[in-house]
């Protein structure tokens, strides 16, 4: 068999095409990986979704903001949070800086953009007292597009303290003078220059890339594809640090839904239950079941992330999403059944359908209506 390998710089992370927005619904306008890269062209959108190109830094900041956990860093969220938890010391407090922290920190990480929800409960999951974020001015940073990926995240987590019944200052920004950051487990023997610590990164984020030719396979087709709902591991590591957070019930914490990767939906009765939605969520926190003739569509909150693609996916309109979300749907993980009704057969295809109101199912009902508008306009003499 033929075989060649080629080489070829890669950029530092890599995107699951089958939990992007983008890719499962071209009604999807997400731009959130976009939205905070500090350089451009390095996320560009075509049919296959998000693509990060080989001019990517590394600073993980698409990572953090997309909400389906498409975007995955090289350093994995696992490998970084157990590098969190290892500089935590019992009761003490855990001091994480971006590179250019004038300050001694116990982490440094290239941008602070990079950290998760997950990732900044981690240390407290580890038995922290509390968390800093010490940052220098982000206005004067090649990377100040990412800050309020940060930011975002840092007001999340500080919501998510509160559902807990912990402090909501538990995780806090300090503000410090722009410098170098001084890592207090990092070896002797390491250069703490800007130049040598930016190379340190670009070494460390970046990889090369080498793939296999061989015999052509038959690609997939977008129907195969969206029939997978991958893992979304950031929602997951997430969901295990609340669960092994300090015990305490959990507090209702009502919020703007535009805020979070949450939200809470809600089916009305134009639901024809064609299970489109349910098809292209990308992290398969909808599902359906049939009992007998009865249909019913459920929510996984917990796993929801709020991307809105079954909003705009529903050509009937009938899924709506809540202004507010409350983050207490994070500790309590309910099961919320959206829309029950009766199924029944189409008098003229056969096919079963939901809709008390007509013996037609939705698709013979519409070429009805386009052959009546066509007669019409036959008869008008518009024809």
């Amino acid at each position: 068999m033929d075989q060649s390998v080629k080489t070829a710089t890669a950029p530092p992370v890599e995107v699951a095409s089958e939990l992007c927005s983008r890719f499962r619904c071209t009604k999807s306008d997400c731009t959130a990986c976009a939205a905070v890269c500090p350089v451009p062209g390095a996320v560009a959108f075509t049919q296959q979704g998000a693509q990060v190109t080989a001019s990517c830094v590394g600073c993980g900041a698409c990572a953090a903001a997309c909400p389906n956990g498409a975007i995955r860093p090289q350093i994995s969220d696992q490998r970084l949070a157990a590098r969190l938890r290892q500089g935590t010391q019992g009761g003490s407090s855990l001091r994480i800086g971006c590179a250019w922290a004038q300050a001694r920190v116990d982490v440094v990480v290239p941008c602070l953009a990079r950290l998760t929800e997950a990732l900044l409960l981690a240390p407290i999951q580890g038995g922290a007292s509390q968390v800093e974020l010490l940052a220098p001015d982000c206005a004067a940073c090649g990377f100040k597009k990412a800050a309020p990926q940060w930011e975002r995240a840092l007001a999340f987590t500080s919501g998510l303290c509160q559902a807990a019944g912990l402090s909501a200052g538990r995780v806090r920004r300090v503000v410090v003078p722009r410098g170098k950051a001084e890592e207090a487990a990092a070896p002797s023997n390491v250069s703490h220059s800007r130049r040598a610590m930016f190379r340190g990164f670009a070494d460390r984020w970046k990889a090369v890339g080498v793939t296999m030719e061989a015999e052509q396979e038959l690609p997939e087709t977008f129907r195969e594809i969206v029939q997978r709902h991958g893992e979304n591991s950031k929602r997951s590591d997430l969901l295990k640090v609340l669960a092994e957070l300090p015990p305490a019930k959990p507090i209702s914490t009502v919020v703007q839904a535009d805020a979070v990767p949450l939200a809470q939906l809600a089916v009305d009765q134009h639901c024809v239950a064609c299970n489109v939605c349910e098809t292209l969520c990308p992290v398969g926190a909808l599902s359906h079941r049939d009992e007998g003739a009865r249909y019913t569509l459920e929510l996984d909150a917990a796993r929801c992330t709020g991307c809105r693609v079954c909003e705009v996916a529903c050509y009937h309109r009938a899924i709506h999403v809540g202004k507010t979300v409350d983050l207490a749907l994070l500790f309590t993980r309910p099961r919320v059944t959206l829309f029950t009704a009766e199924r029944r057969t189409c008098g003229n295809c056969r096919d079963s359908f939901v809709d008390n109101t007509t013996d037609l199912c939705p698709a013979c009902r519409l070429s009805g209506d386009r052959r009546e508008a066509t007669a019409r306009l036959f008869l008008s003499g518009g024809i």
